[in-house]
């Protein structure tokens, strides 16, 4: 018995071909439903991207946490497998007939896959008459409540991997006849598909998870990396009212390594890999803060000389003592939600801080050196044109080196937004379509009609007035950004900001097609009375 495990994301940042990605996303388009939001925001995105240089493949890149997690679980378990990304499925057919032909059982997760348009295609690239397909990572526990029958799918794993892994191998040594839940978890039906859940640890803390082998990875990649992933957090403490990290892993307690593990673990790394970097991909490093300055303290004392990325909370970088802490630690860029410049859109999100400690954080960030990325959300409920004016005056008088536009998205269930007193408060208004990765909503503000067209002006504005680096644009240089080089990148930016009067005039067409298409098909779909809205299974229980 053999497994494959397989990756990554339907496009990825660097892709070897137009033609690869264009093939790829034509057989998303074809499984999609209500699609024109999604190639909107895809179109808007493309305007700016596709004017950068091409980027080669460097050093730094590195594999999904992902792959390696379960290569190591695999591993304790003896069993045999192979890796392999959804990329493979269309640059390298022959290669992934071999693995297809020779492997029992495929692992599908689904950490970088939205919806089902992306996921079912890849599954019936996948399915052969001899193997077994098992679904898991964050899509699979956002479907699992209300999965529909697909035949291919044989079984749906949604929680902790770690728990799963076991399991699922006992069941392909049963010749795929016997398949147990874990302690603590559940096995259900879904018509052909059974729906197995990891349960939840016992302890409190996450102490006890296996250390991921990157020697593995490497072994099968033939390369060593001179970055890798790390993670030390299960959900989140906060319930910012967009945010569905908090349930991910059908646990809703903020569970989390202590600072003595992470630096063991850190400490190995450094010994028998040659890495400079360690990108933490937590949903928020620097919660609870007694551990966090632990964690810098035995970093320090150890003198371990690596740089290392995290995800933080603006307030507790609006402490400088912290964020000199972090930066004498080894922290080379932190990744932090503002999400918004206006208060009143915090409020709304729940977000639980302040424009002035977001703006004190990215103060402190570039006063200590610290590369700053920030993310903002276009059209949560509550915006308007006039909220989105204040964003921007927020960021010329506070500019991070980077930064994210994520238009406002119902994809995820289940979560504060969604619940029926936040609906009734905004006037929202949601079409709960799984064949695609943005379905469309409206509120009492804005329409996801036109939330593509403030999220290109606010592309533009940024950009062409040097106020941040777009960070999908200059995705190369976020771990190796050195202050310095900003004027010369914006100077970049603010040249690929200005096009020919044909590119201008095709994108502008393109833009007016679509435009009418989603006005058009939102109107439909909100013409009749609302339907009732899709909840969890079961209440969360918040701890």
């Amino acid at each position: 018995m053999k497994v494959l495990v397989m990756t990554g994301g339907l496009v990825s940042g660097n892709e070897p071909s137009v033609w690869s990605v264009g093939r790829r996303l034509f057989r998303q388009w074809l499984a999609s439903e209500h699609a024109w939001l999604d190639l909107k925001i895809k179109l808007v995105f493309a305007e700016f991207l596709l004017r950068r240089p091409r980027v080669e493949i460097d050093a730094l890149s590195t594999p999904d946490l992902t792959e390696v997690v379960l290569a190591t679980m695999l591993q304790r378990e003896a069993m045999p497998y192979a890796l392999a990304t959804y990329g493979d499925l269309f640059d390298y057919p022959r290669r992934m007939r071999g693995l297809l032909d020779e492997t029992d059982c495929v692992f599908v997760s689904t950490t970088f896959l939205r919806d089902l348009s992306e996921l079912i295609p890849l599954v019936r690239m996948l399915k052969r008459p001899h193997n077994h397909l098992v679904i898991g990572g964050p899509l699979a526990v956002l479907l699992a409540d209300r999965w529909q029958d697909t035949p291919e799918v044989e079984v749906l794993a949604p929680g902790y991997g770690e728990f799963l892994v076991p399991a699922l191998a006992e069941w392909i040594r049963s010749g795929f006849h016997t398949l147990k839940a874990p302690v603590g978890g559940r096995l259900l039906e879904r018509g052909q598909t059974k729906v197995l859940y990891s349960g939840v640890p016992q302890s409190e803390d996450l102490d006890f998870l296996p250390t991921p082998d990157w020697e593995l990875s490497e072994r099968d990649h033939r390369r060593r990396y001179k970055m890798i992933y790390y993670e030390s957090v299960r959900g989140c403490p906060y319930r910012c009212s967009f945010c569905n990290y908090p349930y991910l892993f059908t646990d809703t307690r903020f569970r989390y390594k202590s600072a003595q593990r992470m630096v063991e673990e850190w400490e190995h790394y450094c010994t028998h890999h040659e890495i400079d970097y360690i990108t933490c991909l937590d949903s928020l490093f620097t919660v609870p803060r007694r551990r966090l300055a632990e964690f810098c303290r035995l970093l320090i004392e150890r003198r371990l000389k690596v740089k290392w990325t995290c995800y933080a909370r603006a307030d507790d970088l609006a402490d400088e003592a912290t964020a000199a802490l972090m930066k004498s630690a080894g922290l080379n860029q932190a990744q932090i939600g503002l999400e918004s410049g206006d208060q009143g859109q915090l409020d709304n999100m729940e977000k639980a801080c302040t424009v002035e400690s977001n703006g004190r954080a990215i103060d402190n960030c570039r006063k200590h050196g610290i590369t700053s990325v920030v993310s903002l959300i276009v059209g949560f409920p509550g915006e308007t044109a006039e909220t989105l004016e204040r964003t921007l005056q927020f960021m010329r008088l506070h500019p991070p080196d980077f930064f994210f536009l994520a238009p406002f998205s119902t994809r995820a269930t289940g979560v504060p937004v969604l619940n029926e007193v936040n609906r009734g408060r905004f006037g929202l208004r949601t079409a709960n379509h799984r064949n695609t990765g943005a379905p469309y909503w409206r509120h009492n503000t804005m329409s996801c009609a036109d939330v593509g067209g403030h999220t290109r002006r606010m592309y533009q504005r940024i950009m062409s007035d040097g106020i941040s680096l777009n960070a999908a644009l200059f995705y190369d240089r976020l771990m190796t950004f050195k202050p310095e080089e900003r004027e010369e990148l914006v100077r970049q930016q603010q040249s690929l900001t200005r096009c020919s009067a044909l590119r201008s005039g095709v994108f502008a067409w393109l833009h007016g097609f679509i435009d009418r298409r989603l006005a058009a098909d939102v109107e439909r779909q909100f013409a009749a009375p609302e339907p009732q809205a899709t909840l969890p299974a079961e209440p969360l229980q918040i701890h």
